[in-house]
């Protein structure tokens, strides 16, 4: 595979606009909460890199803000049809797409609950729907704050921290897609995980 800005490379050198494989590896570049690092292939393009993920053009260039669809418009982007083998793009990790499925049957599940229950049976049900819904959503949570920490500290403590912060970068998803209350409960489950890994023995 071609290296991008090595010696058998000879593309455009873009600097900041390209994301290698090499400078995410070395943490030079931040994989951003939620995402996984994709090397691109010869031949590939973005609109087939979102459709293999079956993720819309939109959501990957959001994730990918080094391109743009209007670079003459968008300083310091290039053009979504400029990629290079070898470089490297985001895409929603696994983690990340079980914990947005949890999110929307919670998010149901919320929603149903706020509708009149018609006997007391019907209001339990809805009761337990929440409550179990809840538990999922949290449970991926954790696993998708365990997949994205980098264990880049000295201490359990640190560890702890970074499950906390990394919780926050979950609940700012939910907070921007306009569920607060997915949010709060994001965010319940990285204080959770980091109690957690401050707990262990």
């Amino acid at each position: 595979m071609t290296t991008l800005n090595g010696p058998s490379y000879s593309g455009p050198q873009l600097g900041d606009l390209v994301n290698t494989k090499a400078e995410i590896e070395n943490r030079q570049v931040a994989v951003p909460v939620g995402y996984k690092p994709v090397v691109v292939e010869p031949g590939d393009t973005l609109s087939e890199i979102a459709e293999a993920n079956d993720i819309p053009l939109a959501q990957l260039l959001a994730a990918n803000p080094q391109f743009s669809l209007d670079p003459a418009s968008n300083p310091n982007t290039r053009s979504a049809d400029l990629i290079y083998p070898g470089e490297t793009v985001f895409v929603p990790s696994d983690e990340a797409r079980t914990s947005d499925a949890a999110a929307a049957k919670y998010a149901q599940a919320l929603d149903d609950s706020e509708q009149p229950s018609a006997t007391h049976g019907e209001w339990e049900t809805k009761s337990k729907a929440v409550t179990d819904a809840k538990v999922e959503f949290t449970q991926a949570v954790k696993a998708e704050i365990d997949a994205s920490m980098t264990y880049s500290g000295n201490s359990r403590e640190d560890f702890g921290k970074e499950a906390a912060a990394i919780g926050e970068k979950i609940a700012q998803r939910y907070e921007n897609a306009g569920r607060p209350d997915l949010a709060q409960a994001a965010r319940e489950a990285g204080q959770q995980r980091e109690t957690e890994i401050n707990n262990e023995v």
